[in-house]
């Protein structure tokens, strides 16, 4: 019972403050903080999930003219200085019951986007070993984990990262173009329509080159899905 207790006590702590203020809350969103966070609503482009001002434009110039791999992005929020912390919290401190939250998040945003599709597994945006190592644990695999125990999903993780490149928010689009190139490979065939989940979408290089892979290998509809997008 012992080892059952840790392991709840991981994904549900007690004694919780909020991770973006630091109050006492029963969850790891104080009420203020959840109603704080800049969600993406309205009309969004359809491949990174920004908001656009023109609802007859279905792309923002961010994405316009790049070939994408996957069939549509959605994102839940904007990339602020409280989505930041959320997900650095989540990725560097240690905080994984977060990936709860998130992944409730996700479905949720996910239902509400209405998109027509059956969906049949669930993939995460994989680490490379080393980088496991190091941080102990993939955020995005924690992430479908929820996502999985929610929808009734299967997960693969078939998808893994075969390059151990340099981090990559500080390098341009092109070179995270041609430091992503063949960094991903299949241990298996992943087919049917795929929900690929990431944390954080920039320019999305890491998952078209993801998508790309997957497609490659016969996939067919490919939502990404992440929590917060760069503006």
């Amino acid at each position: 019972m012992k080892l059952i207790d840790n392991f709840l006590e991981v994904l549900y702590p007690r004694d919780l403050t909020c991770v973006l203020c630091g109050d006492e809350s029963d969850h790891e969103l104080c009420d203020i903080c959840k109603g704080s966070l800049q969600f993406n609503i309205g009309s969004v482009c359809r491949f990174c999930g920004r908001m656009i001002m023109k609802s007859d434009y279905e792309v923002c110039h961010h994405c316009k003219g790049i070939k994408r791999y996957y069939d549509r992005g959605l994102s839940v929020t904007v990339y602020d200085e409280l989505s930041k912390k959320l997900l650095f919290n989540l990725k560097y401190h240690d905080k994984r019951y977060i990936s709860h939250t998130i992944a409730k998040y996700m479905l949720d945003y996910i239902v509400r986007s209405d998109i027509d599709i059956d969906f049949d597994v669930i993939v995460p945006v994989p680490l490379h070993t080393e980088r496991y190592k190091s941080r102990g644990y993939n955020q995005a695999e924690l992430i479908c984990n929820h996502l999985s125990y929610l929808s009734g999903l299967p997960i693969s993780k078939a998808l893994e990262r075969r390059k151990h490149t340099k981090p990559l928010n500080k390098l341009t689009a092109d070179e995270r173009l041609v430091v992503l190139h063949e960094a991903f490979e299949l241990s298996s065939k992943v087919e049917g329509n795929i929900i690929l989940v990431d944390d954080i979408f920039t320019t999305g290089s890491t998952l078209n080159a993801c998508s790309k892979v997957l497609k490659e290998s016969g996939a067919g509809y490919i939502l990404i899905i992440t929590f917060a997008v760069g503006e």
